[in-house]
């Protein structure tokens, strides 16, 4: 198996997620949204990331769990300051932690369920993201949190995004992106997938 090659082509696939991720949420917000700045990473070891994130405080994390031919996780990670921007994009004048934490949920749906059709679509599995949850923790946690449902029989690769959406032409967000999938990922990628 030409694991590079097979590699190469996830991330492929995943950066375009999130170009229809953009798109989509450029609807919902009725502003133009784009992805710059984009970059994803394969993770080999899992219990290696912690030195890539960068997040430090109070952390909104949304978490997706993947269902079907392959098993995994997303977590999308945004600090305090940056979910009060993203809840900028749709009101400048309401303020409610209610509405915002609303608001990333379902902006997680939309970037988790590109990403997911993206792969779904790309590798011909039958895989879909369930309804995200929503959990609150501090910044020093987060590798514990990221590590607590590890399974030994079943490894995950992990792949790290830092993609920054820039909204019209002045606000930025950065969250950060961690996919936790199968490793079994890899043998399901069609080798005229990776040679074409």
């Amino acid at each position: 198996m030409n694991t590079r090659s097979r590699e190469n082509f996830l991330i492929q696939v995943m950066n375009s997620g999130f170009e229809r991720a953009a798109a989509s949420f450029s609807r919902l917000v009725n502003r133009s949204v784009k992805i710059i700045n984009g970059q994803s990473v394969l993770i080999r070891q899992e219990q290696d990331f912690s030195s890539i994130s960068e997040e430090q405080g109070d952390l909104h994390i949304l978490v997706t769990q993947i269902i079907g031919d392959i098993s995994g996780k997303s977590f999308l990670i945004f600090n305090r300051d940056e979910s009060v921007e993203v809840f900028k994009t749709l009101s400048h004048s309401v303020k409610s932690d209610t509405l915002n934490e609303a608001f990333l949920l379902e902006l997680d749906n939309i970037i988790s369920a590109s990403v997911i059709s993206e792969l779904s679509d790309s590798l011909d599995l039958e895989i879909y993201g369930d309804v995200p949850q929503l959990v609150k923790i501090n910044a020093k946690d987060l590798q514990l949190f990221m590590t607590k449902d590890e399974k030994k029989d079943d490894p995950a690769s992990v792949v790290f995004c830092n993609t920054t959406f820039q909204f019209d032409k002045h606000e930025r967000v950065h969250p950060q992106f961690i996919w936790k999938l199968s490793s079994k990922i890899f043998e399901l990628i069609p080798e005229q997938k990776i040679t074409a």
